[in-house]
């Protein structure tokens, strides 16, 4: 395969992952250490190196196992340079033995359900919460998402940053312990959602931005 034709494999196969598994990725990362924006930007890192080694090294034949092993080393890397640079978390030993014994090639579970709970929690704005679920678990930018709910995309941003400093400063819990907390849980608890925001038409919008149906 030529390089030009490694490089586009690569970028199929990252974009069928991000579309199918974004956000189990974040929240599975979420789940462990309770900062959604932490585990985006560990994600982002890691199809930004998966961009760079798949064309040259191949795709591996478990992409979301791949994708989780490189966010995760991100997400200790970036806490020990807070921690150089003077901002000490006192959870980062904790959280990331947690993060170590993440699976190295297997399934990983499904915490979609649990992140969701979190965005909908109580204390935050009810206005916010479902752009929220759509940009952790759907994975759409803060553009797209305020282009459906007519606003500024300056504005959608602030407020879904709000949004999870408050879930990471309050401690909300990205997991639950319900046998709901599964594919066979998630899915109708989406759908459930999806369908009772289609009475709102910047939501309708949105899922036909993102392909939701």
């Amino acid at each position: 395969m030529t390089m030009d034709g490694g490089a586009a494999r690569a970028r199929e196969t990252a974009d069928e992952v991000a579309r199918r598994s974004y956000g189990k990725l974040v929240a599975f990362l979420a789940a462990r250490t309770r900062d959604v924006a932490a585990a985006e930007d560990a994600l982002s890192e890691a199809f930004a190196a998966a961009l760079a080694d798949w064309p040259v090294k191949g795709c591996p034949d478990n992409p979301e196992a791949w994708l989780m092993t490189v966010a995760r080393r991100k997400w200790i890397d970036a806490g020990r340079q807070r921690e150089r640079s003077g901002v000490v978390d006192a959870d980062l030993e904790q959280i990331a033995t947690a993060m170590g014994a993440a699976p190295e090639g297997g399934e990983i579970p499904d915490r979609r359900l649990a992140l969701m709970f979190a965005c909908a929690h109580p204390a935050i704005d009810a206005g916010i919460r479902a752009p929220l679920i759509l940009q952790t678990i759907v994975g759409l930018d803060a553009a797209t998402i305020a282009s459906a709910f007519l606003t500024s995309p300056a504005a959608m941003g602030k407020r879904l940053v709000r949004a999870k400093n408050k879930i990471r400063e309050a401690g909300f819990r990205c997991a639950c312990r319900s046998a709901k907390n599964s594919p066979s849980g998630w899915e109708p608890c989406w759908r459930r959602f999806m369908q009772r925001s289609r009475r709102d038409g910047a939501m309708a919008r949105a899922q036909t931005r993102c392909g939701v149906n």
